[in-house]
């Protein structure tokens, strides 16, 4: 099984030959159970990240987390799980015999204008038309997830937060081999990339702001060099 750091660096090579616009990276490092995360955000070629305490309104993020007993599998081997619920969660040590596998997940985030954050009725169209734009992209049957977060005053009137679409690679095979691994990856950041084109041609990147938006709290941002720099 490849090493986290032998995986990471697959992932930003092909994203460095894709040319995708890179905001900015976050890694993590649980220091209770040793688990890593790291997470990518990009951009449409037509954006620039402008460092300020907001997210960009259209962006998607590249996002998945490296197990504890991963790090042990990639490091000594099948063998060296006879004793991994010593050291990592129950839960963890209960699928490790099954098997690494990994999903990667490419979140996008859509831009919402003020009429699209107060018309609740457009939800299915936005979802529609989002979804439509994935099926031109993907030959197989795979569906683009696509939720939203709704939150209601105290008058009751409801408000459309947040929209956002999920696309789920999972990895199985390409854990244990940097060629088939290098592949999935460039197929998917050729996705992302079409994707974040569409999705910037369609809907445009600047939404709305309402002066509830202005008072409410940005969102928390860390800015990391990516792990193999």
């Amino acid at each position: 099984m490849l090493t986290y750091e032998n995986f990471v660096a697959v992932l930003l090579g092909a994203i460095e030959r894709s040319g995708l616009n890179i905001a900015y990276t976050q890694e993590l490092l649980d220091t209770h159970a040793l688990g890593r995360s790291l997470t990518i955000t990009c951009l449409p070629d037509e954006l620039e990240d402008d460092n300020g305490p907001e997210e960009p309104p259209l962006r998607a993020v590249v996002a998945f987390r490296w197990s504890p007993e991963f790090t042990v599998f990639s490091l000594r081997g099948s063998d060296s799980l006879d004793n991994i619920e010593h050291f990592v969660d129950e839960r963890l040590f209960a699928q490790s015999y099954a098997g690494p596998s990994l999903d990667v997940e490419v979140t996008y985030y859509m831009p919402l204008d003020f009429e699209q954050q107060r018309d609740v009725t457009n939800l299915p169209m936005i979802a529609h038309a989002i979804q439509e734009l994935h099926s031109s992209l993907v030959e197989d049957t795979a569906v683009m997830r696509v939720d939203s977060i709704i939150s209601f005053d105290a008058a009751g009137a409801a408000r459309v937060r947040a929209i956002t679409a999920l696309r789920v690679w999972n990895l199985n095979d390409a854990l244990y081999d940097a060629d088939l691994l290098a592949l999935t990856f460039e197929e998917l950041c050729a996705e992302l990339h079409a994707m974040l084109e569409l999705l910037y041609a369609q809907f445009g990147s600047a939404s709305g702001e309402s002066s509830d938006d202005r008072d409410s709290l940005p969102a928390d941002r860390r800015y990391f060099k990516p792990p193999t720099a």
